[in-house]
């Protein structure tokens, strides 16, 4: 159906003020943030055919301000209002995970922080002696197939920081729940390395889809957990 020929009361943003943004879908938010279409094409088509070529909202989602840019017909105000929206979502994902403080809500925080992201990262959080959060870092990037561990530099940070205890936690960009071979040599290694050193690796976890699963599960299953 043509958006012109739509009722006022059907149109996205009338539609949101009548009935709330619950109501809309996700191609009739994304038209309340574009606000007009481009030539020869409305705002309903342009925001379908967007959500299509990007893979959906977590597409979207992904999307640099340059992708948007070189959309047809998403300028630079356009492609700024929908990379803030998007952002803002993120965000407030992030918020809802907890205190940084809690090592564990930390995790989950991590978990959303990556879920989108289309490079792998290796990150450690230090821990004092009764489980609390005192630092952490991010310790390497990598691309689609995995990231490289610099041990002795993370080594060193775990005593400088006085550590008792360690979290390693790394994303998988393809969603994958699976600890690899690589995956599970690695986190022995660490193990008894950092136990000469007096530190205890607590767990690794896998942060796959926004959501964290400790590296040993035997078919990826095992949830987040201690």
């Amino acid at each position: 159906m043509d958006f012109a020929s739509l009722h006022s009361d059907e149109r996205p943003r009338e539609k949101l003020l009548r009935f709330g943004p619950e109501s809309l879908s996700v191609a009739e938010l994304l038209a309340v943030i574009l606000r007009t279409g481009r030539h020869g094409e409305d705002v309903m088509a342009l925001s379908h055919g967007l959500l299509s070529r990007m893979g959906g909202l977590e597409g979207l989602a992904r999307a640099t301000v340059g992708e948007l840019m070189r959309e047809k017909g998403l300028k630079d105000a356009k492609a700024a209002a929908l990379a803030a929206s998007l952002e803002l979502g993120k965000r407030l994902a992030v918020a809802g995970a907890g205190e940084k403080k809690e090592w564990k809500n930390r995790l989950l925080s991590i978990a959303l922080e990556t879920k989108y992201s289309e490079r792998e990262t290796i990150y450690a959080l230090f821990l004092d002696a009764r489980d609390g959060l005192i630092d952490e870092a991010e310790l390497s990037y990598g691309g689609m197939a995995g990231a490289y561990l610099d041990l002795p530099v993370f080594f060193r940070r775990a005593v400088r920081a006085g550590a008792y205890g360690v979290v390693l936690v790394h994303n998988h960009p393809d969603g994958s729940r699976l600890a690899s071979r690589d995956d599970k040599r690695l986190t022995e290694h660490v193990r008894k390395a950092l136990g000469v050193l007096g530190i205890k690796l607590k767990r690794h976890y896998i942060a796959a889809g926004g959501e964290l699963f400790p590296v040993g599960a035997a078919d990826g299953s095992e949830p987040y957990g201690e």
